[in-house]
């Protein structure tokens, strides 16, 4: 089972319309796939689910050490879903950090791959994401005031890994809501990314377009909602250097 948390303390940078579509292209592909909304606002659960009402699955009991079952919503696809009581988590003591993994470790056999959707804050539901995951994807927008914070992104996931998960491993930043009105600005603030980064920017890039933003809205995916789209094209490549770079991994560390 491999573990993929989407982080990034800032909002707005499209964690959550990256979880959804990953965790859809997965299962297209024939992988069992669990998504996890770990945010109280619950937005990858209302993409995930036409009635937020019909959550069987909610990732607090997972938090408060209770049983929790998937809940099957697509072919291949389970979630455990997550509303505003998933707030009450922050006022909790240090041990909820471990209490992610340990949930997750009873069900380490049933999946291929687990989606993580952070919330767009640190404490201790984004440390327990750091601490049950295998790899941290980092979207990032390309606007100066999406950058500053990536210092102290980077600096908290290697606090994760020193202090709880040393296996924790970048899988990498891609650039996401491209928007193209400042080709300029959006190119110098891209080199700046590539020179301080390096390999670890995704060649592959996402453009923001009006019909990424409407998919969730109907439950479906990009690639099924406009599939010859190049929002489609664009996601399928993102998806196909995902999975080069996982097994990448995968073979150094044996």
């Amino acid at each position: 089972m491999t573990i993929i948390a989407i982080a990034n303390q800032k909002g707005g940078v499209g964690k959550t319309t990256i979880a959804f579509n990953l965790a859809k292209l997965l299962a297209a592909r024939r992988h069992k796939v669990l998504a996890i909304d770990n945010d109280p606002q619950g937005n990858l659960t209302t993409s995930l689910l036409e009635d937020q009402a019909i959550l069987a699955a909610n990732v607090l009991d997972a938090y408060e050490e209770k049983q929790v079952n998937p809940q099957l919503i697509a072919k291949n696809l389970w979630l455990i879903g997550a509303d505003i009581s998933l707030a009450r988590v922050a006022e909790g003591d240090f041990e909820i950090i471990f209490r992610l993994r340990e949930s997750l470790t009873t069900i380490s056999t049933d999946f291929d791959f687990v989606i993580i959707d952070c919330l767009p804050s640190f404490g201790y539901m984004h440390m327990a994401a750091l601490n049950a995951a295998d790899y941290v994807l980092i979207p990032v927008k390309v606007a100066p005031y999406a950058l500053r914070g990536m210092k102290d992104l980077f600096s908290t996931i290697e606090k994760a890994k020193k202090r709880l998960n040393p296996d924790l491993r970048n899988l990498g930043i891609v650039l996401n809501q491209v928007d193209g009105r400042k080709p300029i600005m959006e190119r110098e603030l891209e080199a700046v990314l590539r020179e301080a980064y390096g390999e670890l920017v995704f060649k592959a890039k996402l453009n923001k377009r009006v019909k990424v933003e409407e998919s969730p809205a109907f439950q479906k995916s990009i690639i099924e909602y406009e599939p010859k789209g190049l929002s489609a094209k664009e996601f399928k490549a993102f998806g196909k250097e995902l999975m080069q770079r996982i097994k990448e991994n995968g073979a150094q560390s044996e």
